[in-house]
């Protein structure tokens, strides 16, 4: 395949990456041919016959004037073919926007937090007939039956077209239309953080899932905002603006995924790619991109001096060697690691499809080349057992995300110097024993995510008091395994945390006796004597695997607006009224005894919306 063929497979592409390029080199044959001179003797031809010079003139006329009319010939016919592939990228596009109207009645039936049955009806109705839009679509414009309709007869021919046809070909004419030209080049004049904002989104695939975090992270690597707070707002700017669409959460207001509509997918791609923003080359061959976009397939060796991102889309499968980081001084976001996010199911049915193979791991020690990287995720990735020391030299690191490192056994010392870090996610790294003595050293800390209560086995561990240090962070999740060594006050030091806004606390599954008491290991104090306090101002409280049978035996969390708990030995909630809670979540509860009037009367401010119970066995549900 040529170079130029490698660049884009859609009938957009073909015209745009290789007949357009290819007329203009016919357009310089022309001027060639148009410049060339008459032809006049040669010297060594000076002594020849004059019929003979006369009979080479005309002959080399003669071949230029039939290379004129090739090159015309040609330059038709290419234009001719140019014409076609814009009629096919017309009716491919105008069959994929029919799924736009489609997509907007199902967020509007998901964005009523219970809908009645007329509203679902109707817009179930409208989906249906949406459907059924774009296939008569395809069937009139590829002449092949769609799926479900190779038994049927061929349609007759219909007297006007349907409704939906008729706005997807206005859909695939507004594509190039004037509208469209207005909207790029409004984009080419945003500010310039604003326009990197934008162009981010063409990285990812169509109709992808893209989760706030992933994109504010990158936003914040890379200098096009300031905080995570101008993030989110600048967020909520692209909703506003109509280049994202927000996909609502269950039981949460607050919008944390998005999607780019095909169509202005399209555009944004032709923007990054004219601008020479970032290169989503299937090819895999980046060594002139600014901003690398990883795919699945093999992968060219080197990256662009000027590299400023290397983002992994689609590839599995990863080799470090010595060329990947040396060099890379302008290098300022690193995502090597999984951006989807795969839900318990899809990960049983598929384990793999989450995790990404690196090889070469001791090449990490490269990256203390990237002086400026701000955003680091290895997110997901096997095979890294250890963070190497050099990790500490990039003193601009603002975000490391390690979730889902399942052979991250040591942290080491060089990331408590990493003194600009404000968010650190060790989330499912259960090799993980301890954390390293100085975190409390990392004063800029907002989210901590992961922090291992130690065990026996570590030296010099980092406990809790030394995170009291942390006056900006507002967000904690907290490992205590089957083998933790708390220190006596170790966990009423979190009534310290003033700033601290949501906590999540995870037990290990710990064994009961046949009377259901609670042990805890040999190392370690009987559960039911470590002493907890709550943050002040903590508004979220997230448990999971809770080992005790009552909150009256562990602290009562009535003041927190969002409780969830998630698995565990808790048997009631108790009756005492007064809870502040505006969101529940009661999940695999197999021991609960409790009753909706009880929960009525405690959680007054509690509205069924906002309320989930699931796989409660015992859980007595209202009539």
């Amino acid at each position: 395949m040529s170079a130029l063929a490698r660049t884009n497979t859609t009938a957009q592409g073909v015209e745009e990456d290789i007949i357009v390029p290819l007329l203009a080199r016919l357009a310089t044959i022309r001027a060639v041919l148009d410049a060339a001179p008459a032809p006049t003797p040669t010297p060594d031809r000076q002594d020849a016959p004059a019929p003979a010079m006369a009979t080479a003139a005309a002959e080399e006329e003669n071949a230029r004037a039939e290379a004129a009319a090739l090159l015309e010939k040609v330059r038709g016919e290419m234009s001719h073919l140019r014409a076609v592939f814009r009629r096919i990228d017309d009716a491919d596009k105008s069959i994929r926007y029919g799924f736009d109207p489609v997509e907007e009645r199902i967020d509007d039936a998901l964005q009523h937090a219970r809908p009645d049955a007329g509203h679902v009806r109707e817009a179930l109705l409208a989906v249906d007939a949406g459907i059924e839009a774009i296939r008569s679509s395809i069937r009139e414009v590829y002449r092949f039956p769609c799926d479900g309709d190779e038994r049927l007869d061929p349609p007759p021919a219909a007297t006007a077209p349907a409704t939906g046809v008729v706005m997807t070909r206005r859909m695939g004419e507004i594509r190039r239309g004037p509208q469209m030209r207005h909207l790029s080049l409004a984009i080419g004049g945003f500010e310039a953080r604003l326009r990197g904002c934008v162009l981010t989104l063409a990285a990812f695939p169509e109709c992808a899932v893209i989760k706030k975090r992933l994109l504010i992270h990158w936003w914040l690597g890379e200098g096009f905002v300031r905080s995570a707070a101008e993030g989110k707002s600048r967020f909520d700017e692209l909703i506003a603006k109509g280049f994202i669409v927000p996909i609502p959460g269950h039981l949460c207001a607050t919008v944390h995924r998005c999607a780019v509509r095909p169509w202005m997918r399209d555009l944004l791609t032709g923007v990054a790619k004219r601008s020479a923003f970032l290169d989503l080359d299937p090819g895999n061959d980046f060594t002139l991109a600014r901003r690398a976009c990883l795919n699945a397939g093999r992968m060219s060796s080197g990256f662009s001096a000027e590299a400023r991102a290397i983002y992994n889309v689609d590839q599995k499968y990863l080799e470090l060697d010595d060329a990947w980081f040396a060099g890379k001084k302008e290098l300022r976001a690193l995502q090597l690691g999984q951006w989807r996010e795969f839900g318990p199911l899809e990960q049983i049915a598929n384990p793999m499809d989450s995790h990404i193979e690196l090889s070469g791991v001791e090449h990490l020690a490269g990256m203390e080349c990237c002086k400026n990287l701000r955003y680091i995720s290895f997110r997901g990735i096997s095979r890294i057992e250890s963070l190497p020391d050099s990790i500490g030299k990039l003193r601009d690191l603002t975000v490391l995300d390690l979730r889902a490192c399942h052979n991250l056994e040591e942290l080491g010392q060089g990331i408590t110097r990493l003194d600009r870090l404000e968010y650190l996610d060790l989330s499912e790294c259960h090799l993980l024993v301890g954390m390293p003595k100085g975190i409390g050293r990392l004063t800029r800390l907002e989210v901590l995510k992961g922090f291992v209560v130690a065990n026996p086995s570590r030296r010099e561990p980092c406990h809790l008091n030394e995170l009291t240090k942390l006056n900006k962070l507002r967000k904690l999740g907290i490992v205590i395994g089957t083998m933790a060594v708390p220190t006596d006050d170790e966990f009423m030091k979190l009534g310290e945390f003033r700033a601290l806004e949501s906590l999540k606390i995870r037990w290990g599954v710990l064994a009961s006796d046949n009377k259901g008491k609670i042990e805890a290991s040999s190392h370690q104090k009987p559960i039911d004597k470590m002493k907890f306090a709550l943050p002040p101002n903590l508004k979220k409280l997230d448990l999971r695997c809770f080992p005790l049978t009552d909150f009256a035996q562990w602290v009562m969390p009535k003041d927190v607006k969002k409780l969830y708990i998630r698995g565990g030995k808790l048997m009631t909630l108790g009756d005492e009224q007064g809870w502040e809670a505006e969101v529940l979540r009661l999940r695999f509860l197999n021991d609960l005894e409790y009753d909706h009037d009880r929960l009525k009367r405690s959680f007054r401010k509690l509205k069924p919306e906002n309320t989930e119970i699931h796989a409660c066995p015992k859980f007595i549900r209202g009539q």
